[in-house]
């Protein structure tokens, strides 16, 4: 199902929602905060994961955002880096990496250990912290369910920020452990075939519980244009660890 649009980012700040509080961007993380509100009903605590087919569609954007609105609504909020392949998320803030998801799923660090309180009130982060030799190892481990099991207890909303869907199979392995997911769609950039295969993926069963946010939208005519056009294809320039895109938008290396 369609959740919520996001309009197109003319700056690299991230964190739009603060920075410019007053924007059409921010406006449409309000409204996507109030459609997640209705899918998710009367659920207490909810873990929410954020993901997409491949980097530089985004997603970290995103979990920013939806973050910081539902923080601002009075909520406790966690942001969870969980690309522990290529750690950023914590860039965003000014905060570091030193210790985050890795190093406690290592059991090296406590879950209070590894909390970080960013700028905006009622919202911490942790970082995906220093890159494991063996990430898929560790998230599928029992140390990432008491990870969620205890975040529960501490917070009133959780988002993951999980790596590309198309790259690795993190994502399908966190989205047995969540409430629901949010999957980023943006115009003119991810693959065409995308679409189809993810539902296929809704109608195996393989994901569950899932709505498509369609971000960095081009305004056309009178309203916002929602066509896709997409024309990129899965070749290796778009994969994982994609630099500067050719719109200068979004950068998810």
């Amino acid at each position: 199902s369609f959740i919520g649009g996001v309009g197109h980012k003319r700056t690299g700040d991230n964190r739009i929602v603060a920075s410019s509080p007053k924007s059409a961007i921010a406006e449409s993380f309000r409204a996507l905060r109030s459609n997640l509100t209705y899918f998710l009903g009367e659920r207490k605590t909810p873990i929410i994961l954020v993901t997409s087919s491949i980097s530089g569609e985004g997603k970290t954007f995103t979990t920013i955002n939806v973050a910081t609105v539902i923080a601002l609504s009075g909520k406790r909020t966690l942001i969870v880096g969980a690309d522990l392949r290529r750690p950023k998320i914590f860039a965003d803030f000014g905060l570091g990496n030193e210790v985050g998801l890795s190093t406690y799923l290592a059991g090296m660090h406590s879950f209070e250990e590894v909390l970080q309180k960013t700028q905006e009130p009622n919202l911490l982060l942790v970082s995906g912290g220093p890159v494991p030799p063996n990430p898929s190892e560790l998230i599928l481990s029992g140390r990432m369910k008491q990870f969620l099991d205890e975040a529960r207890t501490q917070f009133d909303f959780i988002l993951i920020d999980s790596p590309p869907l198309a790259i690795v199979a993190d994502a399908f392995v966190l989205s047995e452990m969540v409430d629901h997911m949010l999957f980023i769609v943006r115009q003119n950039y991810t693959p065409s075939g995308m679409l189809k295969t993810l539902d296929e993926y809704y109608r195996t069963g393989r994901l569950k519980n899932i709505s498509i946010v369609l971000n960095d939208i081009y305004r056309s005519g009178p309203g916002y244009g929602y066509g896709y056009g997409y024309h990129y294809g899965y070749g290796s320039t778009y994969g994982y660890g994609r630099k500067k895109n050719g719109g200068g938008y979004y950068s998810e290396s």
